[in-house]
């Protein structure tokens, strides 16, 4: 199989724990930021932004990974989003995964909302031009529901390019049988950073990959 892995669910769904399951499988993984071969660090939604506005392919500069997640960027005056790119990604990539990440809606809206201290929902309302918190996280749980049906509309004819993974209810050992040509390792998942005062999720029961 050839072809990148892209996690195009949004942030505070997973992103840290599916990036360091791929990198302690062997893989080279980007979370949010791409590290280049100068030690420097490129975001990857601003590159692929500045990418597609010079005509060129999404990844070109930051295209010698494996994995990518977390490709959103949200600034007080800027909304970038790579993972509602995946249209362009998978026609781009030629036999590229990808992995819809999630959990239940309302534990997401609240970790979301607590990110940063908070920070994040700022920003959001300030580019949004959003006054209520409750109305902010409205408009993410409509952005929620219709990225989710876009991709598995998307998607629905080619099971073998997507998987749906919730995080708070699914075997990781699924994520291992899903990509068994990468040797992923269940063991490597965990729950990693959690939003402060955010509830736990149960912990999924690891079997062994298939």
């Amino acid at each position: 199989m050839t072809g990148k892995v892209f996690a195009i669910g949004f942030n505070k769904c997973g992103t840290t724990s599916l990036h360091v399951m791929f990198r302690k499988s062997g893989l080279r993984s980007s979370h949010f930021r791409h590290r280049m071969p100068d030690g420097t660090r490129e975001v990857i939604a601003l590159r692929m932004h500045e990418n597609e506005t010079l005509g060129l392919p999404l990844l070109d500069g930051i295209d010698d990974a494996t994995f990518y997640c977390d490709m959103d960027m949200c600034l007080s005056n800027a909304y970038l989003s790579g993972i509602g790119r995946f249209r362009e990604l998978d026609r781009q990539y030629p036999g590229s995964r990808f992995i819809l990440n999630l959990r239940d809606p309302a534990n997401w809206l609240r970790s979301r909302s607590q990110h940063r201290q908070g920070g994040f929902l700022r920003r959001a309302m300030e580019y949004s031009g959003v006054r209520c918190p409750d109305h902010m996280r409205r408009v993410w749980l409509g952005q929620w529901h219709d990225h989710i049906a876009s991709v598995r509309s998307y998607f629905r004819d080619r099971p073998q390019a997507l998987i749906c993974f919730d995080i708070e209810r699914d075997d990781p050992a699924r994520l291992a049988r899903f990509f068994a040509d990468l040797n992923v390792q269940p063991r490597h998942w965990s729950h990693r950073n959690k939003t402060t005062a955010e509830p736990a999720a149960p912990a999924p029961r690891v079997l062994a990959a298939a």
